[in-house]
């Protein structure tokens, strides 16, 4: 009976001592604890990190939101059936009139329907500058005549000639991109190396 109890007192104190203590660990276990620990160090971290990157991104972008509506503003924006548009001045290349709308927030005018084509024909007849005008469509495959803004075919047109250019005509390779006459409001199809004012056309309107 008396060699039971060291043994039990044995017991007890190395229950107690895994209760009150930290367990045991192997050194493999320490090195896995520790490298689990540090991953998830690691992973705060990063995630600190990406939030700084997410917050800093997002005042970059409100602040390009900010000048851009300030440019919108300042510029002569016209707005019609919840579209605005501008009639650019200055004479270039269909490439560069694309380019200038695009960095003013908008694109080359797309024309959807008569009254659209009517309204936009008042407005380039005000202009000081009584000539053509770029518009927004080109083929880049010949006589596949499409919307520079979204890639859609002509879905109404207004060619002096009722159409472009057929591909049997010589013309059709060189003439490739679209401009309208401030005149009579009808479309000319054209070489894009022409210098000519042109209209931008924007999906926001800031007014």
């Amino acid at each position: 009976m008396t060699s039971v109890l060291p043994i039990t007192f044995f017991v007890v104190c190395v229950a107690c001592g895994t209760v009150f203590s930290l367990p045991c660990l192997t050194n493999k276990s320490k090195q896995d604890f520790n490298k689990a620990r540090n991953a998830l160090k690691s992973l705060e971290n990063f995630l600190k990190n990406q939030a700084s990157s997410i917050n800093s991104k997002v005042q970059a972008l409100d602040k390009d939101m900010t000048s851009m509506e300030e440019d919108f503003k300042r510029r002569q924006w016209i707005k019609y059936n919840k579209h605005c548009y501008y009639i650019g001045d200055d004479s270039v290349r269909w490439t560069d009139a694309e380019r200038k709308c695009r960095e003013i927030g908008g694109y080359l005018v797309k024309i959807d329907d008569s009254s659209e084509n009517s309204w936009i024909k008042q407005q380039i007849s005000k202009s000081s500058k009584k000539t053509y005008y770029w518009m927004g469509s080109t083929d880049v495959v010949n006589g596949d005549w499409r919307w520079i803004y979204d890639q859609t075919q002509l879905s109404y047109k207004n060619f002096y000639s009722g159409r472009p250019f057929p591909t049997s005509n010589s013309n059709s390779y060189t003439f490739n991109c679209i401009m309208m006459h401030y005149g009579n409001g009808l479309w000319y199809d054209y070489q894009c190396n022409y210098v000519t004012p042109y209209v931008c056309e924007s999906n926001f309107c800031f007014q």
